[in-house]
């Protein structure tokens, strides 16, 4: 049965390729066609992060924070219970690292804005920082190397979760379905992804680079 709507995976993957670009060119000299991707990728990642937020909200059941977010006692259900498999959607530990991935990403999208060496590169926003530019600076090039570490031990437990334990997390990220569901969550239409996400990206776009 269908438990990801196809907003939802266009976002995750979209975020993969601009989060391999952003984190390539970071460690590039920051100039010329490295400087451009960086904060191209980096300001796509923002909105990715505010239009995923907002769909959190009001979009498809799976997709919706009050639906996945779990307290304490699931999580540790979970843990001694739990089946990913028969999960429609995120299981109670999964969310913690979608919403800790979603908060680091944006503080680091919006550190980005403000950050600069000083020489060759500088955030579209960087002049309006003020003192404040090296700290910004320092935090989000030390909360890049988090974020580097994070992304690969996600990927390292997908393919755990996937490999060994067979929960289809990723065939269910690339198909949108997941046969071990109980239940068909409701999902929400496209159209409205794209009706969110068109004035969103075009907003945030002009109002960061013009």
């Amino acid at each position: 049965m269908k438990i990801w709507d196809i907003a939802i995976r266009l976002f995750h993957w979209t975020l993969v390729v601009v989060f391999i670009m952003a984190a390539y060119s970071a460690f590039q000299d920051k100039f010329g066609i490295y400087a451009d991707m960086h904060t191209y990728a980096g300001v796509t990642i923002l909105i990715l992060m505010v239009w995923r937020i907002l769909w959190g909200l009001v979009g498809s059941e799976t997709a919706r924070f009050s639906q996945f977010v779990r307290g304490p006692q699931a999580i540790k259900g979970y843990l001694q219970h739990g089946d990913a498999a028969k999960c429609a959607g995120h299981n109670p530990l999964g969310a913690l690292s979608v919403v800790a991935m979603l908060v680091l990403l944006l503080a680091q999208a919006v550190m980005g804005l403000f950050a600069t060496d000083d020489i060759f590169f500088s955030g579209p926003l960087s002049d309006q920082a003020g003192g404040w530019a090296g700290t910004l600076t320092r935090w989000h090039k030390q909360l890049g190397l988090v974020l580097i570490g994070l992304a690969a031990l996600h990927v390292l437990v997908v393919l755990y979760y996937s490999v060994v334990k067979k929960a289809g997390l990723l065939r269910a990220m690339i198909s949108g379905t997941k046969p071990a569901a109980k239940r068909a969550p409701v999902l929400k239409s496209s159209w409205l992804a794209l009706a969110i996400f068109v004035p969103l990206a075009s907003g945030l776009w002009y109002a960061i680079l013009g």
